[in-house]
């Protein structure tokens, strides 16, 4: 996983946000697969690593309007080490939603005597619906002014702590504006989590702003923090920085690749991931 993430680093030497490059004939629909690696301990004396693979769906039904349906693969490992009890309960550190966010959840494990305990999950995670309409285009005299909404649907296995078992729902704005080569921009979203208060989830922002350029049609690299308020009761709130680039290797495909640095325990310590789409 270490030698993953170097590569993925190394390719962003030159470059990286989430704004698409232009093209002159808007696609209607759009395919992708991706592979995203995460790894921390949040604060704790456990290690968990996150391995998500998005097959992502967009569609593009108008000049303005836009929806996107993501359906991952969700793999997640904790290990404990130290661990002094026989037959003993650990708990893992946190999981990761499919909205990127960390939340405590609980896994029992049994070991005998001391050493590390090690879990693992497999399976289907939450799949989201996202989408935006761009009330205002970006010109001259104004920015892209885009409303946005998300939907986590309860897919995921909650006994095996992939997921919550609750849907989630929330609006957000995305504001970005071309100012030569280079795009500021910068996104937000409130989301209600559908768990309750007693599981000790709560509703929270969360947040990424940043600034792009554009080398030419096919290159694009931008440099952002990820940021947002606590999800859940005993977790610090999100904080990191991460580099994009998004590369046009084809008249109707493209390539993102980022990598992150966790600035807070409420997030990864490291991370990173590709995804590469078609366009029809």
């Amino acid at each position: 996983m270490r030698s993953l993430l170097f590569l993925i680093s190394a390719m962003l030497i030159h470059t990286t946000s989430f704004p698409a490059l232009a093209e002159s004939e808007v696609p209607q629909y759009a395919v992708g697969l991706g592979l995203d690696v995460s790894s921390g301990t949040f604060g704790t004396d456990s290690t968990s690593t996150y391995v998500y693979m998005p097959l992502i769906i967009d569609w593009f039904p108008t000049g303005r309007l836009d929806l996107e349906l993501t359906v991952p693969l969700l793999y997640q490992r904790t290990q404990n080490t130290g661990v002094a009890a026989i037959g003993g309960t650990t708990k893992s550190t946190a999981r990761r939603t499919m909205n990127g966010q960390y939340v405590y959840t609980g896994v029992s494990s049994t070991v005998a005597g001391g050493g590390t305990v090690d879990d693992s999950e497999l399976g289907l995670g939450d799949i989201t619906l996202t989408g935006g309409y761009a009330l205002i285009q970006d010109s001259n005299t104004a920015p892209l002014i885009r409303p946005t909404f998300y939907v986590k649907f309860p897919t995921a296995d909650e006994t095996k702590g992939l997921g919550t078992g609750k849907l989630d729902i929330g609006p957000g704005l995305a504001v970005s504006k071309w100012l030569g080569r280079w795009q500021p921009f910068g996104e937000g979203r409130y989301i209600f989590q559908g768990a309750s208060e007693e599981s000790g989830a709560r509703d929270y922002f969360t947040a990424e702003t940043g600034i792009g350029y554009s080398w030419n049609e096919r290159l694009y690299t931008s440099a952002y923090s990820r940021f947002g308020s606590v999800t859940f009761d005993g977790m610090d709130a999100p904080l990191d920085i991460r580099l994009k680039s998004v590369w046009r290797f084809g008249k109707r495909t493209y390539t993102e690749v980022y990598a992150l640095k966790g600035l807070s325990d409420g997030s990864p310590d490291y991370g990173g991931g590709v995804s590469v789409f078609a366009e029809f």
